[in-house]
């Protein structure tokens, strides 16, 4: 089976007409829709895709009619291909359920558990609107050890927005990690998939694979001094898994070397 995984697409229909900060960056960047389609029409020539998995920040600002629009969009590109969504700290959980799910309103957290005939996934939820390092209270890790519980008899892939290991980024890691770890221990975890902090990554964690991957949109490189330089960057990781098990595992990550801005984040 093969499944392609790519996060913090950050799309909007049109981003706000603005020349200063994190916005005036946003305003130079083009449509994270143009390098996905490329990316996708890519693949689909090399291969088949099994399974989509998006590990967040699927919007920018969580709007509705964003949702609506690249859920559509997505469906045309993609067909019956199958997509798996977590959520990220730019989603908005009662917005995501009205444009994406076509639901009521609710701001319960958005987990998926999908069996396939080889394993299951679990898409967690470890984001918070408004919360950059992620925020999940005791409901989901209840939530979480049940549904591994349920699970147990196959092999499991989790997906997650946030990073686990703080040594990859600048970016702290999730606050919630060692309890995390110290749910899944007991069970056959096959690999952890994430997104956030738009670099791709690879490592292991107690064994388990573990694999973060490039954004669909831009990259944020620390400067020092509180200085981030902002560049138009993207990519994705493609899963091939056997009986559960990660065989090969290939990352492709595209540099136009476009710089959309360089801020003091501190400011």
């Amino acid at each position: 089976m093969n499944i392609l995984h790519i996060s913090d697409i950050h799309f909007r229909r049109k981003y706000e007409a603005c020349d200063e900060g994190y916005k005036g960056m946003l305003a130079k960047m083009q449509s994270p829709l143009i390098p996905l389609e490329k990316c996708l029409i890519h693949l689909q020539q090399q291969t088949t895709l099994d399974l989509v998995v998006i590990s967040g920040d699927l919007t920018e600002d969580g709007e509705i009619g964003d949702y609506r629009y690249l859920r559509k969009w997505l469906k045309h590109q993609l067909g019956d291909t199958e997509i798996i969504v977590t959520l990220g700290n730019h989603d908005i959980k009662e917005h995501f359920r009205v444009g994406w799910c076509e639901e009521e309103a609710s701001s319960a957290p958005y987990n998926q558990v999908v069996t396939l005939p080889d394993f299951t996934v679990i898409s967690f939820d470890n984001s918070c609107y408004g919360y950059a390092d992620g925020i999940v209270d005791e409901g989901q890790f209840q939530w979480l050890a049940k549904t591994l519980e349920q699970v147990k008899n196959q092999p499991i892939v989790i997906v997650t927005h946030h990073h686990l290991l703080p040594q990859q980024s600048s970016i702290p890691k999730w606050p919630g990690t060692e309890r995390f770890l110290e749910l899944i221990a007991p069970f056959d975890i096959r690999c952890i998939l994430n997104g956030h902090t738009h670099h791709t990554f690879s490592d292991e964690i107690n064994g388990i694979p573990y694999f973060t991957v490039s954004s669909m949109s831009f990259v944020g490189e620390d400067e020092g001094g509180g200085f981030v330089r902002f560049e138009e960057r993207h990519g994705y990781n493609l899963y091939q898994l056997q009986q559960g098990r990660v065989i090969q595992q290939t990352s492709e990550n595209f540099i136009p070397g476009h710089v959309l801005k360089t801020l003091h984040m501190n400011k």
